[in-house]
Parts: structure tokens; sequence; C-alpha cells
């Protein structure tokens, strides 16, 4: 018997303990529950267990709680970073259409400012030949645009038609190594040649040393060659360098033209006001 009892004795623990919580109910059943012992007892050594269930089951329900909280704030953060960057992408193509309203008005103005024959053209490539950096306008001989013929904007002077197609036309900028043509000094009205340089500048390089010229002066074009027509601004003076012995001075001239960021220029195909008119323009 004490062999059974020890085998089992877990079981029959377990079984005299429902039996015990099964007879306090049956107990209970149409008693007062004030008046019941075993109710207080069974309350009071539950209770703790209780409180602990309501702690987990708050805490479960707080947790889940945040979570579907974070799961919104996840969302909605989604959602306004999704407006920002439409926000963002409508500003920046606000901002490239008042850009080329700038430069389109700055355009109409320079027409009508100058009253020289002229064709609008925009960039629509670049060729890096060797140390050449050419331009490509998206208008050619089918337009008026001859070879030789200049191409300007309103802040300055761009260069020259190098080549033509039909619709297209190829541009040789004024700081080109390959390029030269005749200025003026607007300060003293001295004459010179002037050529472009690997560094992007173009310069004066057998400028007379006895003439006087300042750093910031004004450089436009003679009219003569030909090839640009008169008074079209070219660059400012910004270095003046004098060795200690010779006859000459070398002046380089920072262009005035944004040659790097071009986007629209104009071709001069008559200039009304001055007598010397592209030549050599097959």
């Amino acid at each position: 018997m004490l062999k059974f009892i020890q085998r089992y004795k877990l079981r029959l623990s377990l079984g005299f303990v429902l039996i015990f919580l099964l007879l306090s109910l049956l107990g209970q059943v149409g008693g007062n529950r004030q008046e019941n012992w075993f109710s207080s007892l069974f309350q009071a050594a539950t209770q703790p267990f209780l409180r602990f269930s309501d702690y987990m089951v708050d805490g479960v329900s707080g947790v889940w709680t945040g979570y579907i909280w974070l799961v919104g704030v996840k969302k909605e953060n989604q959602q306004l970073t999704k407006q920002l960057l439409e926000l963002q992408s409508q500003a920046a193509q606000g901002r490239e259409v008042y850009k080329g309203y700038l430069r389109q008005r700055e355009l109409l103005n320079f027409k009508q400012k100058n009253q020289d024959q002229k064709v609008f053209a925009e960039v629509v490539g670049e060729i890096q030949r060797g140390f050449s950096r050419l331009l490509i306008l998206n208008k050619g001989s089918r337009e008026g645009i001859k070879k030789n013929f200049a191409v300007v904007t309103p802040s300055g002077v761009v260069g020259k038609i190098q080549s033509v197609t039909d619709y297209q036309s190829v541009v040789q900028l004024i700081t080109d190594p390959n390029s030269k043509f005749p200025v003026l000094v607007q300060q003293n009205r001295a004459k010179a040649m002037v050529q472009g340089s690997l560094d992007g500048t173009i310069s004066i390089t057998h400028f007379p040393r006895r003439i006087e010229i300042e750093q910031g002066g004004v450089v436009v074009t003679s009219g003569l060659a030909g090839i640009l027509p008169k008074g079209f601004p070219v660059g400012l003076v910004s270095s003046v360098e004098k060795k200690e012995f010779g006859l000459f001075q070398t002046v380089t001239i920072e262009p005035l033209a944004e040659l790097h960021n071009l986007e629209e220029v104009v071709v001069i195909l008559y200039a009304n006001q001055n007598i010397h008119h592209p030549l050599f323009t097959d």
C-alpha cells in the first residue's frame, strides 16, 4: 500500500485537491457567499494570481497597442516621405521652369535691343576633340546659318560656326586653342589679337609693353577680319604679366559668356550696323 501511494502520490494529490474543490463548490451552492469560509480563503489565495494575470493582460495589450501604433506611424512616415519627394520634384521642376523663363526673357530683351538678323538655337550636344571642346546646335543651313557666322549670348561672344549641316551646326568656342580673332581694349581702343588656351581662358600674347592696361578692363570685338561683328563684349582683363625685359606684355582675359553652362545661343546672320560681314561662308 505504501508503495502504491509513493508511486502515485502526484496523481493522488491532484485528485484530492480536485475533490476538495468540487465539494467546496457544491457546498457553496445555495449558501451565503459571505459566510463561506472557503470562498474567502480561495479568493485570498487566488488574488495574487488574478492581479498578475491582469498585469500580464494589460502588458500584452499595451505592447500590442504600441505595436499597432508603431505600424501606423511607419505607414504615415512612408506617406509623408513620398509626399516630400513629390514636393521636392515639383519644386525642382518649378525652379527649372523659372530659370528657363529667365533665360528666355534675357534672349527676348537682347532681341529687342540688338537689331541684327539672328537665329536663336539650343545647345544639344558637345564634342571633345583633343584639346578642343565644340558645341552642337539644333539649327543649321535651313535657318540661314553658314560657316564662320558669329555665335553670341546677351553676356558676350561664344565663338563661331565651324561647320554646318541642314539641321545642325558645330560651334568653335573662343577658348579653343585654334581660335584667334581681333579685339579692342575698351579703355584705350588699342587693337590686339586674342587666342584661346588649354586652361579655358583667352589671352593677348603680343600686347605692346608701352600701352597701359588695367585689370578688370573690358575687351570687345573689333569687327575686323570679317568674323565677329564689332562691339560685342568678349571678356574682362584678369591679369597682366610684364617680364623684366621685352617689348610685349601678356594679357589674360576671362570670357564674359558662361561657356560651360550654355543652353541657348544666338547666331548672327547679318549685322546691320557693321560693314564687315563673315567671309568665306562656304
